[in-house]
């Protein structure tokens, strides 16, 4: 079975996408990708303020060991995190 990290982060909701864009993509997928174990992410908002990334690894260890990599300090607030066994993929 495969595992996924998700965490839910505090974004300002009027912030500049571009620039979001732009963090996710020079800094934090590269880095992400570069985890043991990667499969697959997924960075979605929700337009009120709430950012949830979900990322997928191969098993649950290398899933818990991202969440440190996914939550570094100075970045936007972490509302909650936690590892779940992936059941279905389509």
């Amino acid at each position: 079975m495969v595992y996924a990290a998700m965490i839910k982060v505090g974004i300002d909701p009027d912030s500049d996408r571009a620039h979001r864009h732009s963090i996710l993509n020079k800094f934090v997928v590269p880095e992400v990708r570069a985890l043991p174990g990667f499969q697959k992410g997924m960075w979605m908002n929700d337009g009120s303020g709430i950012g949830t990334c979900i990322v997928v690894f191969d098993t649950e260890e290398h899933a818990m060991g991202a969440i440190v990599s996914l939550t570094p300090g100075g970045g936007p607030q972490v509302l909650s995190s936690s590892i779940q066994e992936v059941e279905v993929q389509v």
